[in-house]
């Protein structure tokens, strides 16, 4: 192809949806014919009637232009260059003047005049212009056969494709329309392709309606808005935006984000849309606060979220984000009156970390003035999305992380529940019940210890072990499983030093991790070594300090938390660089949670003077879809944050990051080894009661046999005249 400018997108797909063009006037063209010389004129009169002819065609009067040319065409011993020229400015007249077949037809022979005109811009352009006017079905019939044929232009097959998929789009086919461009982008030969492809979707994109690019928009996500021909659709709604001067920040922000990622062919499309906007509104000031605690017993937590909340400012103003980072100390004597006393620009506040500190900004009515998202686990009832939002984690987000896993993963559906006697302790394990008897249909047994006496915690252990135990032989029992029973009756006789049978397959540990390497142990102590042992996200600070586990108690525990330093995403990443560039050594949840919240507070943009919670939470539905280096936070319509927080185990020297199939074959692996040790143990135990009685095994065993179908004999009698089921009808239910 000789000039790369010859994807022009004047006929793509979007112009041809809305197809503002009507279907010109096609009387008489079935008639109409190329003529062939007839006449011989002088060259003076021949000259006369090009420059009548051309002047018509500058002017824009195609249809006398069109007129003009054919009687040009007519003339005798014209010359291969009066040829090529009568012929192209035949062909383009006579499709601006809304006579398709016939200019597709001249532009045939303008091509066989020319050799190489096919792909120029401008024929292409005009070949383009003459589908637009075709109806559908012959436009179809066309497209369809130049795009298979390989022998065309690559540019005039793409503006086939490009028209091909307008007609999905018509046809309500959205999702199949983009597809065909990102294919179609894909397949272009170079770079030079890809950027005249850009050039030609972004000039269309320019002339579409505010309800069609509304559709386009609705398929942006944060993995494909930086690609062909999303990255497009982003930069004009952008550009549309921008002229709200209330909404320049945040459309400023997305087209500088464009241009920082840096996937067009073409990125002066880019600046051609930044610079003039720029010169009219200037660059944006946006003003963040954050309330933290500098001082006092939570100064360092407070000093982290700032060390990773100054990294993110540093990096967007860098890359051209203007805006103030302003921090309040909650423990200042002055902290209240220094946020009443923001200013209008500085809408959103980061924080504050302490309950108490909240109630005050609430009480004080500063919630009403400022958008404040706490880094707390939870808001007073009622307040959440209306009155203050939350930048952190609930226990709602950590029980339903280990309960889909311990379900979904594992296939548990049976629960226990262990807990501190305290307020904490009591608050998880009420959310913790209710969440797995909504999910499973089935209650979780619970049971409490005095959290100051370690000395009872044995107990304690053996006592749900007995009582979960009893539980399910009862269970067994009632469901007719003989086997089952008659265990239960021979576990009080030569049985009885076997391990506890509960029922529960996982068991909830809501306590600090120093006080599970207590607690976690006792289980094996009374043989139950198939539990999965369920964590909340404190278990993270003990197993932090990196000292030495004796990790075989621990092979089955796993507990959620929003800090993942083994496989790192790329914000983390940029984040882990910037810290070691600083010599500020590596970075924990607490300093991903302040740049992050800098990063998302960024991307919303500035706030109208007018703003209310439906203003935040539409903000939100946008901005909270960026890259996170913390595990994803998201906000619902209302201003509800949830957090898909990431799995870890215990590990010998701290924890790594949980691997589901792994951790599923683990667990399996663990409940073969149990029942096999089981077995052994009955097997030793018939021998032994074997030789007792001076028979052999097999002979003993025969016994038993009998004394079963007795027993079962029995048990069947006793249910039949309590009116129940026999074991014969009851069908067994196994756990």
């Amino acid at each position: 192809m000789k000039h790369t400018s010859s994807l022009s997108l004047r006929g793509v797909i979007f112009t041809l949806l809305v197809m503002t063009l009507a279907v010109a006037s096609l009387t008489g063209c079935g008639k109409q014919h190329i003529l062939t010389p007839q006449a011989t004129p002088s060259r003076g009169a021949e000259n006369q009637l090009s420059k009548q002819a051309r002047v018509a065609y500058d002017s824009g009067d195609f249809t006398t232009a069109s007129s003009l040319y054919d009687r040009v065409l007519q003339k005798p011993n014209l010359s291969k260059a009066e040829k090529r020229s009568a012929w192209r400015y035949f062909a383009l007249s006579t499709i601006k003047s809304g006579r398709a077949f016939l200019g597709l037809q001249a532009l045939d022979k303008w091509q066989s005049s020319q050799p190489g005109a096919i792909d120029s811009t401008e024929w292409q352009d005009a070949w383009v212009l003459a589908i637009k006017q075709l109806p559908q079905d012959k436009a179809l019939v066309i497209l369809e056969s130049t795009y298979r044929n390989t022998s065309k232009p690559w540019g005039l097959r793409a503006n086939a494709a490009l028209l091909l998929a307008g007609i999905e789009w018509k046809k309500g086919n959205t999702g199949a329309a983009l597809t065909s461009l990102e294919d179609l982008y894909a397949k272009a030969p170079n770079t030079k392709y890809k950027a005249a492809l850009e050039r030609r979707l972004f000039s269309e994109l320019n002339g579409v309606d505010a309800q069609l690019l509304g559709t386009l928009a609705g398929y942006l996500t944060p993995q494909n808005e930086i690609t062909y021909p999303y990255s497009l659709i982003l930069l004009e709604k952008a550009r549309r935006a921008a002229g709200d001067e209330q909404n320049w920040p945040s459309a400023w922000a997305a087209i500088e984000r464009l241009r920082a990622l840096g996937k067009l062919a073409d990125p002066t499309i880019i600046d051609s849309v930044l610079a003039p906007l720029q010169q009219e509104f200037g660059e944006p000031a946006q003003g963040i606060a954050l309330a933290l605690p500098l001082t006092g017993p939570y100064g360092t937590i407070g000093w982290k979220i700032l060390r990773g909340a100054g990294i993110a400012h540093w990096q967007l103003t860098n890359s051209g984000h203007n805006f103030a980072l302003k921090v309040i100390n909650t423990e200042s004597p002055t902290w209240e009156q220094e946020l009443a006393e923001l200013p209008e620009g500085f809408t959103i506040v980061g924080g504050p970390l302490r309950k108490e500190i909240f109630r005050k900004i609430h009480d004080r009515d500063l919630t009403e003035k400022h958008a404040f998202f706490s880094f707390l686990s939870s808001l007073p009832a009622g307040t959440e999305g209306e009155d203050g939002w939350r930048f952190f984690s609930s226990p709602k987000d950590q029980v339903r992380t280990l309960l889909n896993f311990a379900q979904f993963d594992l296939g548990i559906n049976n629960f226990a529940a262990l807990y501190p006697n305290e307020n904490y302790g009591r608050k998880m394990v009420e959310l913790f019940t209710e969440r797995a008897q909504q999910q499973t249909q089935s209650p979780v047994m619970t049971a409490s210890y005095a959290p100051n006496e370690p000395r009872g915690w044995s107990k304690d252990v053996k006592n749900i072990l007995i009582k979960s135990d009893r539980e399910n032989k009862e269970f067994q029992a009632d469901n007719g499983t003989f086997e089952d029973q008659l265990n239960s009756k021979m576990s009080t006789g030569q049985y009885k030093e076997m391990p506890y049978r509960p029922a529960f397959k996982a068991v909830f540990l809501p306590d600090s991790w120093k006080n599970m390497e207590s607690i976690i142990p006792h289980f094996f102590f009374h043989q139950e070594d198939r539990a999965v042992f369920l964590g909340p996200t404190l278990w993270e600070q003990g197993l932090s300090a990196g000292k030495k586990l004796e990790s075989r108690y621990y092979k089955l525990a796993v507990f959620p938390g929003m800090w993942n330093p083994f496989t790192p995403t790329d914000a983390s990443k940029q984040l882990v660089q910037a810290m070691n560039d600083a010599g500020l050594g590596k970075p924990d949840a607490w300093v991903g949670l302040g740049y992050d919240f800098i990063r998302l507070a960024a991307g919303m943009g500035s706030m109208p003077s007018d703003w209310d919670d439906d203003t935040v939470n539409e903000k939100l539905a946008s901005a909270q879809n960026m890259d996170w280096s913390i595990a994803p936070i998201s906000w619902d319509e209302d201003g509800n944050a949830s957090e898909n927080l990431f799995l870890f185990r215990p590990s010998r020297n701290g924890f790594v990051p949980v691997n589901p199939e792994a951790f599923a074959n683990r667990v399996n692996t663990v409940r073969v080894r149990h029942d096999e040790r089981i077995q052994m143990m009955m097997d030793q135990a018939d021998t032994k009661k074997a030789e007792e009685l001076g028979v052999s095994v097999l002979e003993y065993r025969r016994q038993q046999e009998v004394a079963i179908d007795k027993a079962r004999s029995i048990e069947t009698a006793e249910r039949k005249k309590s009116g129940l089921f026999s074991f014969e009808t009851t069908p067994a239910t196994s756990q």
